[in-house]
């Protein structure tokens, strides 16, 4: 895959790291010539790809980075509004088939990835479930990512009074809702009514969305 990567702080230059040594073509457009260096901080790396510095947002400047020949452009600079021009230009522009830009601010990440379906991360709901749950129990969140949102299961024991009831009578947490279960032998079973009964040793699964 080739990949535009525009913005060279810390995230993009890991993201330019571990991509090329998952043997992708990367390109990257760094808005100030020191951003580069950080390039040359990262342990056991040596940058091969080809990199410009530029406006992120100047057309002429994005053609010069590559942008017309990648198959995925991600937006990664500080600022929100930087990245969501970034994308709007690789998508309605350059037709880039896989474009992604971090949004730091939860409401408007939600407000375009909703109303102009793009595909955005946001590290703020990420860091914000990631402390949440790892200040409840850190081995027992996993999580998904599907488009443009990550889901979080959560693991949760039964209450005793919720021994053999059914998993549909389970009220979930604000915000969550109830997955399923997984049985101390490790298989999972859905939360599909009439709903499987809670035994001694099951892990009530909340589902979420995390970003």
């Amino acid at each position: 895959m080739n990949t535009l990567i525009v913005g060279c702080g810390r995230v993009g230059a890991h993201l330019a790291r571990v991509l090329e040594q998952e043997g992708h073509d990367v390109s990257i457009l760094a808005e100030r010539e020191g951003d580069l260096e950080l390039l040359m901080t990262l342990e056991n790396y040596s940058f091969q790809g080809y990199s410009r510095v530029g406006s992120p947002i100047d057309v002429d400047m994005l053609r010069a980075a590559g942008i017309e020949n990648c198959d995925a452009v991600v937006a990664v600079c500080p600022q929100d509004n930087i990245n969501i021009m970034v994308a709007q230009i690789a998508e309605r522009l350059f037709q880039v088939p896989r474009v992604l830009a971090r949004i730091g601010d939860p409401s408007r990440k939600r407000m375009f990835a909703e109303r102009l379906s793009m595909r955005a991360v946001c590290p703020t709901n990420l860091t914000a479930e990631a402390l949440l749950h790892g200040l409840l129990d850190e081995d027992r969140t996993m999580r998904v990512t599907i488009g443009s949102s990550t889901m979080a299961f959560v693991l949760a024991d039964p209450q005793p009074e919720q021994i053999n009831h059914p998993l549909s009578q389970v009220k979930a947490p604000a915000g969550h809702s109830v997955y399923g279960v997984l049985r101390a032998n490790g298989t999972v079973e859905l939360n599909i009514m009439p709903g499987p009964l809670l035994h001694t040793g099951d892990k009530i699964i909340y589902s979420c969305i995390a970003d």
